[in-house]
């Protein structure tokens, strides 16, 4: 049974460079395959619908790759996060979806009962916790969206200096859960070694 609702959107932030990883994060090797295709088949799981955030190096990956994800915005591998948050924001907005996933690429995307659970938060801000620390993904509903970050789209200076932490500040609901795999970040080759011996579950010890 999935987990994400008909108009919802999961947001995929995978432009960054990798450098701790040694390239892109979404072009990993994870169990003897490419990182995106397990994420891609994760979040399907679900029924999600996904848009990707990537930089240059891995849509040229992609390119010829029938199997890559349809829903693409390519930014600059060296901006900051909000930069992708934001463009795949504007992009998403074509739409008006009833609200906005966001989820790192290095965080395993997790089963349907968490994003259940955080849609379920209502009209703030969510994101899942477990043993008293917070996770991944966040809920934007799109209310929140629209008021809180397209409505500066004429300020530069506000997107240089976002962070989404500090958007969600004092706005944020934590929704306890069970899986402890939103704690998850694969941020180095240890962590996706121990990632991969747990199964593909657990918090990596953390």
């Amino acid at each position: 049974m999935g987990g994400c609702e008909r108009g919802d959107v999961v947001l995929v932030l995978a432009a960054g460079r990798g450098l701790r990883m040694g390239g892109p994060k979404a072009l990993m090797r994870v169990g003897g395959r490419e990182w995106w295709r397990v994420q891609r088949d994760r979040l399907r799981a679900v029924g999600a619908r996904e848009v990707w955030v990537v930089s240059e190096e891995v849509r040229r990956a992609w390119a010829g790759e029938a199997e890559a994800p349809a829903e693409v915005v390519v930014v600059d591998g060296c901006g900051a996060m909000m930069s992708s948050v934001w463009a795949g924001l504007v992009e998403v907005s074509k739409r008006q979806p009833g609200g906005v996933f966001v989820l790192p690429v290095d965080v395993p995307a997790p089963g349907a009962s968490v994003w259940s659970a955080l849609r379920g938060a209502g009209v703030r801000p969510s994101a899942p916790a477990h043993a008293g620390r917070r996770g991944h993904p966040v809920w934007l509903p799109w209310g929140f969206v629209e008021r809180d970050v397209l409505s500066h789209a004429d300020d530069a200076g506000w997107l240089e200096g976002m962070r989404l932490d500090r958007l969600v500040e004092g706005e944020l609901v934590p929704v306890s859960v069970d899986d402890a795999g939103v704690l998850v970040n694969l941020n180095d080759p240890g962590d996706v070694a121990r990632w991969v011996a747990s199964g593909g579950s657990g918090s990596l010890g953390a």
